[in-house]
């Protein structure tokens, strides 16, 4: 583990011992904030995972760190010495799932290359969900692959973002981006701490969550949070414009499936509108 009074110190200490698996910076620090911090770090090193530590007053800083930054967990002043080492934890556990994918990725594209030679100039739909700050398909199954069928407070719940592709269409791609944004944003602050939040799909997030409680009140919680998803105040040419974050969801327990696939084919019968 180590340790840096400042921005430049920190960026000095990956630059001599990094990568590191996990950095966090606090917001407020001399020299540059932890939104600048953690958006060079990010430029230096994209696999580390990077967390925010922020008090109330912060909201504002914490949507640009969203933005700038890829954060994978802001964690809220004071921080409880057992969140603190939960957030780690998670955040060490990520890094390695993320390695091994990107190992299991680096392998299948060699293979791919082999067979075909056809190129595209295309954007993929991994590189999509990359650009919008959030894990996608292969670390939800690398983050569920020993709990499926296990852990009975483990649920999976799919949040379909209604109102995006209206979005994109009469406001634009980078409307859409900053709407996306605005409802992770809104997610993170309003699930737990430890909860873990995915990109699945363009417009379906996955929150991986643990509750010791039945799946109604586990329901009736996500209801609740999500009918007080906010306003999104959308910019185009000029004007200012506000769009509800409107959601549909569902979840179901983790202990139920063997594997992800199977989960995903009972979404998808539910309606959810998983591919």
């Amino acid at each position: 583990m180590s340790t840096a009074g400042g921005g430049y110190q920190g960026l000095a200490a990956i630059q001599a011992n990094g990568p590191f698996a996990v950095v966090i910076s606090d917001m407020r620090m001399p020299e540059m904030n932890g939104v600048e911090f953690l958006a060079q770090v990010r430029q230096r090193a994209p696999d580390t995972v990077r967390m925010l530590l922020t008090g109330h007053a912060d909201f504002d800083a914490a949507i640009e760190a969203v933005n700038r930054g890829n954060i994978f967990r802001f964690l809220t002043k004071p921080c409880d010495k057992p969140v603190l080492v939960d957030a780690i934890r998670n955040g060490l556990s990520q890094y390695n799932a993320a390695s091994t994918q990107r190992e299991l990725a680096r392998k299948a594209q060699a293979i791919e290359h082999a067979r075909s030679s056809w190129d595209t100039t295309e954007p993929s739909e991994s590189d999509r969900l990359e650009e919008a700050g959030l894990a996608g398909p292969p670390q939800a199954r690398a983050y569920l692959q020993d709990r499926l069928g296990i852990d009975r407070q483990c649920f999976v719940l799919m949040i379909k973002l209604t109102m995006l592709h209206t979005v994109e269409e009469r406001y634009g791609e980078k409307a859409a981006a900053d709407y996306l944004m605005g409802a992770v944003q809104f997610l993170a602050q309003g699930l737990h701490a430890d909860d873990q939040l995915f990109q699945w799909s363009r417009d379906i997030l996955m929150a991986v969550i643990r509750r010791h409680v039945s799946p109604g009140a586990v329901r009736m919680e996500v209801s609740r949070l999500l009918m007080q998803s906010p306003q999104h105040l959308v910019d185009h040419g000029g004007r200012k414009t506000l769009v509800a974050i409107a959601t549909s969801f569902d979840l179901l327990p983790v202990a139920q499936f063997s594997n992800l696939d199977e989960m995903m084919t009972a979404f998808k019968a539910k309606q959810i509108g998983v591919a």
